[in-house]
């Protein structure tokens, strides 16, 4: 593969529709005719600057570039890396990106914030890709990764033992409060019955920081995505007791996020951008490029990382730790799933960057569960709400055009065998699911 050299960074030209960001209210995605040729009209923005963390979830965007698909819908793109999640919405705020790959989370925390920004999320990115990494005094005092037990009742009864052993409970770090990696952590704890505001003490740290915060001792484990779980088996700084994928199979990862004027703005260009990345994750889940991938998303203008760190990514096989000799590897080709694989969980028309309103409204249920960004009851304007911040207007044009069925139904039942602790999500019953959480923030009051 031809590496592509990055642009020179220039203006946006933002600043002409910067106000309407300051405005709640909805907003409106125009309507376009697509031609045969599966144009999308006159691109109204040929150059552009995404922003982005540095992680595997990032792999379509590089490819994107790598390949020439930005090229070939007519778009010049700067890819620009950035340090945290933090950064992201900071930049996206400002108007100094035109897109951004972003945590799942930030459209709906953007709108529930008293700092309100209009935030949308043009498609899904991946499925599943992060785990939890503990320290090796976890080894030592008894805890495994899950595989090496009956089942997750003995698992837990072995970690419940482990947190009391510590006087000051346990310190854990996860690259944002409203990240995915922080709700599965909180959601696999709650369900070994560990009250995950009494035992665990949460700090957040940029995900290539982590492995050095474990060594120091500063942090008894952390959940972050890959590579950076990969580091502490290559390096033995930890192992990991649970992937979040054992937690919920086929869980939202990350997203291409933007600003909803911006799209109104330039509703041709948003729709290229889309088919741009969608191919680049098609290309991604393609598991026979993996090798050719894996050493150009590495290089230091991208994820500047050590090209082994990347071999679960190539091979599907996942290694839960590397402390004893006995190590052995998993099987997990979908560990990071960027458009399609048949799984138990993912079965055709559905797809990995569907914007699935149910997955949005299992994370409202966490948010109100833990009373973030002041939710104490499930909100009565939740489906507009998700509309407003997760549309799929854009997205279900790129797909009538790229000829990808989609699914008839936003909302989708996830039953009780994806998840760890075998309970069922029905996205119609969003009360009654969160009423069976005996450890949430308000109990015992119920919601209504």
């Amino acid at each position: 593969m031809k590496r592509r050299q990055l642009l020179q960074y220039g203006g946006l030209g933002l600043a002409g529709f910067g106000l309407a960001a300051c405005q709640k209210g909805n907003f409106s995605l125009p309507q376009l005719n697509l031609g045969k040729d599966k144009k999308f009209g006159e691109i109204e923005k040929k150059n552009l600057t995404i922003g982005y963390v540095a992680d595997n979830t990032a792999i379509p965007l590089i490819i994107a570039q790598e390949q020439g698909f930005f090229e070939q819908y007519g778009l010049t793109v700067k890819l620009v890396r950035l340090n945290n999640w933090g950064e992201i919405e900071q930049n996206l705020r400002k108007w100094q990106f035109d897109a951004a790959h972003s945590l799942f989370s930030l459209p709906l925390t953007a709108q529930l914030s008293s700092n309100y920004a209009p935030i949308i999320s043009l498609m899904m990115l991946n499925l599943n890709g992060s785990a939890i990494a503990l320290t090796p005094k976890a080894w030592k005092e008894g805890i495994r990764p899950y595989t090496d037990f009956v089942d997750f009742g003995e698992f837990a009864h072995s970690f419940r033992k482990y947190v009391r052993t510590s006087d000051k409970g346990i310190k854990i770090a996860t690259p944002n409060p409203y990240s995915l990696e922080n709700y599965l952590t909180r959601y696999w704890l709650g369900a070994m019955g560990i009250e995950t505001k009494k035992a665990v003490e949460w700090v957040t740290f940029p995900p290539q920081q982590m492995i050095y915060k474990l060594q120091a001792g500063i942090i008894d484990g952390y959940a972050s995505s890959d590579p950076w779980n990969h580091q502490a088996i290559q390096q033995k700084a930890g192992f990991i007791p649970y992937t979040h994928r054992d937690i919920w199979q086929g869980h939202p990862g990350t997203i291409l996020a933007t600003m909803s004027p911006w799209v109104e703005k330039h509703p041709a260009t948003a729709r290229a951008l889309v088919a741009s990345v969608l191919e680049g994750c098609q290309y991604a889940d393609n598991l026979e490029k993996r090798p050719e991938i894996a050493p150009i998303v590495a290089q230091k203008n991208y994820l500047n990382v050590d090209p082994t760190l990347l071999d679960p990514f190539v091979t599907g096989q996942y290694p839960y730790q590397n402390l004893e000799e006995w190590h052995k590897t998993q099987s997990i080709p979908d560990f990071t799933l960027y458009h399609y694989q048949d799984t138990n969980y993912l079965k055709e028309p559905n797809h990995a960057n569907y914007p699935w309103r149910s997955h949005t409204i299992w994370l409202l249920t966490q948010m109100v569960r833990w009373q973030d960004q002041g939710l104490k009851s499930y909100p009565k304007n939740a489906d507009s709400l998700i509309d407003k911040t997760y549309p799929i207007k854009v997205y279900e044009d790129v797909a009538k055009a790229l000829n990808i069925s989609l699914p008839s139904d936003r909302n989708k039942v996830e039953s009780s065998n994806l998840f760890v602790d075998q309970r069922a999500f029905d996205p119609s019953q969003p009360v009654a699911y969160l009423n069976q959480f005996a450890i949430r923030a308000n109990r015992p009051q119920y919601f209504s």
